[in-house]
């Protein structure tokens, strides 16, 4: 008996997409609304529906557009933008290098939009899936895929509502604020990491006194990010076991 090998890759295929999507699905209905919002909001800070299909295209970050919107509201120049939309993102740099080992064998391209179309979302779902140990590449990127897709066709909607319908944006502004608040405390799982977001919010109200211009958020930011990580380093140091001789102790 012959086995049909195209048959078999199709089968494989079609269960690697459903694997995919199924994934994906809790993600779509979140992206849809909020990737609405985003357009609605950006549109309404000025920029284009093809700006705002440009930005989602290229830029692809959720909260980094709300940012860019909110600061454009602001006044902020084009490169404050740009800067603090790049500092916001540095943490995708982290999770791309977690998620590495599970791609490190596929070609180059297949990374190259692998690591573009990486969100905190679908890096949470992939992780989780790689994690537990039944999960291929080529899943992890159809969901990926598939989340990048819902969220730049919801924002061109959403530009397309926004030029169409005179929306008020006000509480977008605080559902924003709440956003970033539930974003920062996420990132309190130590006391490290809430010493850095307390030195942030500080140094954040210091340098915007002495310095009245958004370039004092991008500095903070990076003070912030250093006492951060000193307090990271000292705190390994004091966990790291003290060997003498072939023995070590705690």
């Amino acid at each position: 008996m012959k086995f049909d090998s195209s048959r078999g890759s199709e089968e494989l295929f079609s269960s690697k997409m459903k694997n995919g999507v199924a994934a994906s699905m809790p993600i779509i209905a979140t992206y849809a609304v909020l990737g609405m919002a985003c357009g609605i909001v950006l549109y309404d800070a000025g920029v284009s529906v093809l700006g705002i299909s440009i930005m989602s295209v290229m830029v692809y970050a959720g909260a980094g557009q709300f940012l860019a919107a909110s600061m454009l509201v602001l006044g902020a120049a084009v490169p404050s933008v740009v800067m603090m939309v790049f500092f916001l993102n540095l943490r995708h740099v982290l999770m791309s290098a977690s998620m590495s080992t599970y791609v490190k064998e596929k070609s180059f391209g297949f990374i190259a939009l692998f690591s573009h179309v990486l969100t905190d979302e679908s890096y949470g779902i992939n992780y989780t899936k790689f994690r537990e140990g039944n999960w291929s590449p080529e899943e992890a990127m159809i969901t990926s895929v598939i989340n990048y897709s819902t969220w730049v066709i919801s924002t061109i909607v959403g530009g397309f509502i926004g030029s169409q319908i005179q929306v008020n944006t006000i509480i977008m502004n605080y559902a924003l604020i709440a956003m970033f608040l539930y974003m920062m405390v996420q990132q309190f799982i130590s006391k490290e990491h809430l010493i850095a977001g307390i030195a942030s919010i500080i140094l954040t109200v210091i340098l915007t006194i002495v310095l009245k211009h958004n370039i004092a958020l991008v500095i903070a930011t990076i003070l912030a990010s250093f006492v951060g990580y000193g307090l990271e380093v000292r705190k390994n140091r004091r966990q790291r076991p003290v060997t003498k001789g072939n023995e070590s102790y705690d």
